[in-house]
């Protein structure tokens, strides 16, 4: 009597919001190159890892689709050597070439997921250590002594101009895939400068889009001040300047209805009304685990304030599914999608959409895009008029250090948690 009641009630806001389509879609920053607990970070260990994870999603309907932003290894070093490789030959920094034995161990690793599951790969990128930034300059260590200098500054951008086409190179040989038209996950968040701690790239967005990036999927993100002002997906020019993506020079778009060649000529910025602290799956974090508390109100926060365009409800969360704090060596991983919590609330959600009369649909991050952009409704938004209302906008560059960080988990959950599972899951589970 409780679920029908709840699904009914949650079915009723998704009436209100005239929902004809539910797509879900996961952005991970996956990251299974760890070198934690004296492992090799890239080695078996890795593996035997990744491969579980393939196994264990490719059971739940929802999460044979995720979208995994993959970061690839790759070592840098302050020396001169064959195995080193320069974005300029006057710059100090360089990159390691892999081992052949570390080429094998990242195919090894991959490949599962292209075989188990219906996942899809796009590109993280962490380069917050080999590019000059506030916390990088003062740390005490040779490469932050370099980076604090003008010629270490020098060649941020082309460093990680290289850094980027090594990084996709890498993911062309670990999967087997080709990566010519793209998508982008900022490490720690701060795209295009937005937050001085980690980045001071401004041309950043226009390095990504010269390459074949189309958009980034950062946002909403766990630093809430780079988030954008705009609360929607739109298209956007480079402007080289801190946050030059909440720019009014930016000349910014709704992405919703712009069609391929306009996706083309600019770059998309997801964005949205919801936040990180509704959107994270990153059960090591407290207030996603609190979430199990009241299901309901989790539920239709997703249904209330997830984008919606040409009725399509466009539900999108983020994890960072192999980070550490899930591997305690105790028991097996709880992976985000494992969670009880999660696993319930998104289940009263995609069967709020099914009691709605709703389709209910699990993509990729690129067939968001597409469903997106080539929508045959156009959104007559005027975004321009987000900069005539004089809200205040917390300027970029300054750390937010009361920022939600799901890159920084709490303690890992309580062994034996009891799983809760919703209708979802319970009729739909794969045998």
């Amino acid at each position: 009597m409780f679920k029908s009641a709840v699904s009914q009630r949650l079915a009723d806001r998704m009436r209100a919001r005239d929902i004809a389509r539910v797509v879900y879609f996961h952005t991970d920053h996956f990251e299974p190159c760890r070198n934690f607990d004296g492992r090799p970070i890239l080695g078996a260990a890795n593996v035997t890892d990744v491969t579980r994870f393939a196994r264990e999603i490719a059971q739940i309907e929802f999460a044979r689709k995720l979208t995994l932003f993959h970061k690839p290894q790759l070592n840098f070093a302050l020396r001169r050597g064959e195995e080193m490789m320069f974005a300029h030959p006057d710059d100090k920094l360089g990159f390691v070439r892999r081992t052949p034995a570390e080429d094998g161990f990242a195919r090894d690793m991959l490949q599962p997921l292209a075989e188990l599951t219906g996942c899809q790969f796009q590109l993280h990128v962490h380069h917050e250590n080999y590019t000059s930034n506030a916390t990088n300059t003062a740390a005490k260590t040779d490469v932050g002594a370099y980076l604090a200098t003008p010629l270490g500054a020098k060649f941020d951008s082309a460093r990680f101009e290289f850094a980027l086409k090594l990084n996709l190179e890498l993911l062309e040989n670990d999967t087997g895939w080709r990566f010519d038209r793209w998508f982008f996950i900022h490490g720690h968040w701060a795209l295009n400068a937005s937050d001085d701690a980690d980045c001071r790239i401004v041309d950043e967005i226009e390095i990504l889009h010269r390459n074949g990036c189309l958009g980034d999927f950062t946002c909403p993100a766990g630093r809430t001040h780079v988030d954008p002002r705009h609360e929607r997906p739109f298209l956007c020019r480079p402007v080289n300047v801190p946050k030059g993506y909440d720019t009014k020079e930016a000349e910014p778009e709704p992405a919703g209805g712009a069609g391929r060649q306009r996706g083309d000529e600019k770059f998309l910025v997801w964005a949205s009304k919801i936040k990180h602290g509704a959107t994270s799956i990153d059960h090591s974090s407290n207030f996603v685990r609190k979430r199990g508390d009241n299901l309901e109100a989790a539920a239709a926060k997703l249904i209330d304030d997830s984008y919606v365009h040409d009725r399509t409800l466009y539900i999108k969360t983020h994890a960072h599914s192999m980070h550490p704090a899930y591997f305690d060596g105790k028991a097996p991983a709880c992976f985000p999608h494992q969670f009880p919590a999660t696993r319930d609330m998104l289940s009263l959600a995609f069967d709020a959409g099914v009691a709605a009369g709703a389709e209910v649909l699990f993509e990729t991050v690129s067939e968001v895009y597409d469903r997106l952009l080539l929508s045959p409704v156009r959104s007559d938004v005027d975004m321009l008029a987000a900069f005539a209302t004089g809200a205040p906008v917390q300027a970029p560059g300054a750390t937010n250090k009361q920022a939600v960080r799901s890159d920084a988990p709490g303690a890992p959950p309580p062994a034996g948690m009891a799983r809760r599972v919703g209708g979802w899951f319970r009729d739909r589970l794969s045998s």
